[in-house]
């Protein structure tokens, strides 16, 4: 309808614009065509290579011809160049095209090498426009150059060249697929090492796996070890054989070998064969060309045979060398270091096997040594064991060692004495001998020979009647005592008897020796563990205290009940009292207990009692039987022996050197406290104090904190009076106002107010608190008089109080 509308000329133009857009269409239709069938034949290219890469795990030659093939074809290259780089030189491993390779090695100096390391791609569009490469052209009448770089792990170990005989530069497109062709083959090359690397790895393994299952298949023999080691030498290392030699005094012997090549039998150990100098070198020896060193190793056998490249690793055992691994070639080609490195493993487990041959034998010479000592370690293994299971109980360790001892050793019978004052009484016993006597003197000979010099041991007791008679008129024949010794003191002894002549072996006395040790290890794990135990207590109950005095900082009576209650239970006491100094009399605090008290409240302090001499003396007293002791105390006889008390121990409460009371603890029956006892006493006795301080303390703390407060408040009104005064120099009111406030807020007072004398009256001036009813009395005047409290305060000029005011 628009079209109607217009012009016949208009009409055309419009038309004609129409058919030139769509002409453009047309071909922005046909180039995206053209670019889409490009990028996928690109594509397709791309994906055959890594086709390629897959289906060729371990060969990379089929991946670089596929890659130059599918550059010259989709890219319409003439011809295509891959090249890597090897010893400094880049050789060509991969060609498509017609043209010829000039050079089969280019050096890595070459100017377009230089380039690409520092630079990346290099693109020339025409080799006779540019002057930087100036032999490119007359080298290879190359018009169009493209180089891509081969990177590995940021170093140039390869190129990809594309070149045209005609000027025609290639594309981002076309350079982009080039550089991705690059990345492939580098991937194809790190995929190819890699398998190499695994199969080599796993090849090692294998071979290291191999020899380790005929070491541990042949304890007894070496030879099939040392077969085994030199034949995969010889394969894995790829060599023309391998041998291995054995030092032998002043030779080698030939102990193995793998290959074609003979060898002699024996080889004198000296510098001028190659073997001679790996040996006394200590060192590895790798000779790339024997022949052009034989006038060097003149005495080398392999120089006359005609081996050209050779590797001598020594077999060291602690640093010393025992022997060699030989490897040759034929031809000069060096050994890699991998290849190294997998001999000197070889060696080592060679030597391995050696010295497990060695030991093994030594082994089975000294089985039955291993055998008893076994049956002693698993004796003594028991004991211990038994020994963890029971901390708290010496009695089974003991039974344990005789029985262990008796049978392990072959002894008729076994006791184990122990030391109970000045007598050795048995506390263990296993076997058909009856024990004599229950209890011996530690004076007896035996007895004083186990204390001064050690170990006992009678071949013939009869033999022995002169210095030993007692043991002689027993059934016994031989005896063996070993002591029993705990930080160098005799506690006790082990004693094996027999009733035939048969002396212990020194096996058998050095383990009824190690039985001694472990009696004395269990008696002490005991002593330890109730020890432990008690400490253990002793901090719950110190922790128990300080919690109660942390809990209770105004209030003494519950830290007081706490500390009786665990002296008396600590202390294993019938009861437990604290007393706290009152003037020169006693006043009971606190007390736990079965015992009875005195009812009455306090005492007379005197030295005759045994807290009163503590308080007094300012010491621990301690009374092991108050009814023997009645010239000392003689205040305290009737009173305590009627309340049942037969020990007593009282540690005075000293307050920097004063004393405040003490701690009493009783028993009923005659048994003293003992040293740990007192210490944990007097460790309650300080608790007690620091308990009672802390109460006076805090209430001393409570009162000064009010004054301080008040004296605080006290200051802050004046303070504001005085800013008051100072922002108002020419107003009294305010000043008024303020004092009246801060007066009645200090006072804690519910109303205030300030009154001036006016010659006649006193008139309200300032006021605080009162309700509007209470103002309007209060700003009736007052006539001067005593009859009213303001009017008596300003007559008499002092403050009047009046506690009552109804």
């Amino acid at each position: 309808r628009n079209a109607v509308k217009n012009s016949p000329l208009e009409n055309a133009q419009t038309m004609a614009e129409l058919r030139r857009q769509l002409a453009e269409s047309a071909k922005e239709l046909q180039d995206c065509r053209r670019q889409l069938a490009e990028a996928l034949e690109h594509q397709a290219a791309t994906s055959e290579v890594l086709g390629i890469i897959s289906r060729s795990p371990t060969d990379v030659q089929p991946v670089l011809d596929a890659i130059v093939e599918s550059a010259a074809r989709v890219c319409g290259v003439d011809d295509v160049l891959l090249r890597l780089l090897e010893d400094s030189n880049f050789v060509s491993r991969a060609h498509f095209g017609p043209m010829p390779i000039a050079r089969v090695e280019i050096n890595i100096d070459d100017p377009r090498f230089r380039w690409i390391v520092e630079h990346g791609t290099l693109h020339i569009p025409d080799a006779l426009a540019q002057n930087e490469f100036p032999n490119l052209f007359v080298l290879t009448r190359v018009r169009t150059f493209l180089m891509v770089p081969l990177g590995q792990q940021g170093e140039v170990v390869g190129t990809l060249t594309a070149r045209r005989t005609e000027v025609r530069p290639f594309t981002p497109a076309q350079i982009k697929l080039l550089e991705t062709f690059a990345d492939q083959a580098v991937i194809a090359i790190e995929n190819v090492r890699l398998f190499n690397e695994l199969k080599e790895a796993l090849e090692q393994q294998t071979a290291t796996s191999e020899i380790l299952g005929v070491i541990a298949s042949s304890p007894t023999d070496i030879q099939p070890v040392l077969d085994v080691v030199a034949e995969n030498a010889a394969r894995l290392c790829v060599a023309t054989d391998a041998q291995i030699r054995l030092v032998d005094g002043e030779v080698t012997r030939l102990a193995a070998s793998f290959g074609t090549l003979a060898s002699l039998e024996l080889r004198p150990i000296l510098p001028e064969n190659p073997s001679g100098r790996a040996i006394l070198s200590r060192k590895t020896l790798h000779i790339h060309d024997l022949q052009e060193r034989k006038d060097e190793f003149a005495g080398s056998e392999g120089v006359r045979r005609g081996v050209r490249t050779f590797l001598s690793t020594p077999m060291l055992r602690e640093g010393t060398p025992i022997g060699a691994i030989n490897i040759r070639r034929m031809e000069v080609r060096p050994f890699s270091e991998r290849q190294i490195k997998l001999l000197e493993t070889f060696a080592a487990q060679s030597v391995i096997a050696i010295e497990n041959v060695r030991l093994f034998k030594e082994l089975q010479e000294r089985n039955a040594e291993l055998r008893e000592a076994l049956e002693h370690q698993t004796a003594t293994a028991e004991v211990l064991s038994i020994i963890s299971r029971s901390p708290t109980d010496v009695q089974p360790v003991l039974d344990a060692i005789v029985e262990s001892a008796a049978r392990v050793c072959g002894i008729d019978d076994v006791v184990l004495r122990l030391h109970d004052g000045n007598i050795m009484v048995p506390r263990a016993h296993y076997g058909s001998i009856p024990i004599g006597r229950v209890e011996i003197s530690i004076d007896e000979p035996q007895i004083r020979s186990l204390r001064e010099h050690g170990t006992l041991h009678i071949h013939d007791i009869r033999a022995a009647q002169n210095d030993f008679p007692r043991l002689a008129s027993t059934s016994w024949r031989t005896w063996l005592g070993v002591p029993l010794r705990q930080q160098g003191e005799h506690i006790g002894f082990l004693s094996a008897r027999r009733i035939e002549v048969r002396p212990f072996t020194p096996a058998q006395i050095k383990l009824l020796e190690t039985f001694a040790d472990q009696a004395v290890i269990a008696l002490e794990n005991v002593r330890l563990f109730q020890e432990l135990k008690e400490s253990l207590e002793q901090q719950t109950a110190t922790s128990e205290i300080l919690g109660v005095i942390a809990s209770s900082p105004t209030d003494i009576q519950p830290v007081l009940d706490a500390v009786a209650e665990h002296a008396a239970r600590l202390c294993d006491a019938s009861d437990a009292l604290i007393l706290r100094a009152n003037g020169n009399s006693q006043e009971r605090v606190a007390n736990y207990g079965s015992m009875p008290v005195l009812e009455v409240t306090s005492n007379t302090t005197s030295r005759g009692t045994p807290a009163g001499r503590a308080i007094l003396d300012r010491e621990t007293i301690h009374v092991h039987d108050l009814a023997a002791s009645e010239s000392d105390f003689p205040d305290a006889q009737d009173r305590g022996i009627a309340m049942g008390v037969r020990t007593a121990l009282v540690a005075p409460l000293l307050r920097e050197g004063v004393s405040i009371g003490a701690i009493y603890i009783r028993r009923k029956e005659v048994r003293p406290f003992s040293d740990r006892q007192i210490k944990l006493l007097e460790t309650f006795a300080d608790q007690a104090v620091i308990a009672i301080e802390n109460v006076r303390l805090f209430k001393e703390l409570q009162r000064r904190n009010r004054d301080l407060t008040e004296a605080l408040e006290q200051q802050t009104a004046t303070s504001d009076v005085l800013r008051v005064i100072a922002g108002s120099p020419t107003e009294l009111q305010p000043v008024l106002d303020a004092v009246t406030e801060s007066a009645v807020k200090l006072a804690g007072a519910r109303r205030g107010h300030i009154r001036q004398y006016d010659g006649e009256f006193l008139r309200l001036v300032a006021a605080y608190g009162e309700s509007p009813e209470e103002l309007a009395v209060f700003q009736v005047p007052v006539r001067l008089s005593a009859e009213s409290r303001s009017g008596r305060a300003f007559l008499e000029r002092k403050p009047i109080h009046d506690v009552d005011a109804q």
